[in-house]
């Protein structure tokens, strides 16, 4: 429905676009909105003003835009508007470790001890199980290579032949879902054409180690840039 400019008066059309730009938090969608009802462009000025002017006063008085204050009234938490998840937009392959100790199958129990006990694999719990070609055969823990010294026991005994896996183009927020059904918060990445072919290990310090970088580059797109002057210019408001 178009509204001919003769129709509508001066201030029902600074009303409405400033109620809409501050109740929906949209100011400049209420500007544009009102200018293509009524086509008074030569309001363009003090509509922009008002609309400005609203949705400041309703960010400063409510928590929330009226999109979401009625989904909160009736008990939902609500944190903040309605935003994408960076679990959404971050994949397997931009925070999974690449540089992880993988034990050759056929590796004696004081290899398999040694490797576990170096300093560079000194914060690695799950380690892959390789075979001859490199293929990923099973996983097997920190504790459970520990727990065959001085037993009779061997690796294969203790791998575990069919692990839970990540693949490099999965969002993370799929491998979340799938550590909470599995209980498991450490599993390999691999190939989603080649099961077999390791790529990395992913683990729960990864995933918001993520976290961590997404509100990071929030922060620094918020972050208020102070205005310095020259030399000059300084030193004449220092003698003034």
């Amino acid at each position: 429905m178009v509204f001919p400019s003769e129709g509508v008066g001066f201030w029902p059309l600074i009303s409405m676009g400033a109620i809409l730009g501050g109740t929906m938090r949209c100011p400049f969608t209420g500007v544009v909105f009102a200018l293509e009802l009524t086509y008074d462009f030569n309001a363009f000025l003090p509509l922009f003003i008002a609309v400005i002017t609203a949705y400041a006063f309703t960010v400063l008085t409510m928590k929330r835009s009226i999109l979401t204050e009625k989904i909160s009234r009736r008990g939902f938490h609500l944190s903040r508007e309605y935003a994408i998840d960076p679990l959404e937009i971050l994949f397997v392959r931009e925070v999974m470790r690449t540089n992880v100790i993988a034990l050759p199958q056929q590796a004696s129990l004081d290899a398999l001890v040694r490797l576990v006990q170096s300093s560079h694999s000194g914060f690695q719990r799950l380690y892959p199980v390789v075979d001859g070609e490199g293929k990923l055969t099973g996983v097997v823990t920190r504790k459970d290579i520990h727990a065959l010294e001085g037993s009779t026991r061997t690796l294969a005994d203790v791998i575990k032949q069919k692990p839970v896996t990540a693949f490099p183009d999965e969002p993370l927020r799929v491998v979340v879902y799938r550590m909470a059904e599995t209980g498991l918060t450490r599993m390999p990445v691999v190939d989603r054409e080649k099961p077999r072919d390791l790529l990395g290990m992913i683990s729960l310090n990864d995933l918001l180690q993520a976290r961590t970088r997404d509100l990071e580059e929030e922060r620094r797109r918020e972050r208020i840039l102070r205005l310095r002057f020259p030399i000059a210019l300084a030193r004449n408001k220092r003698v003034s």
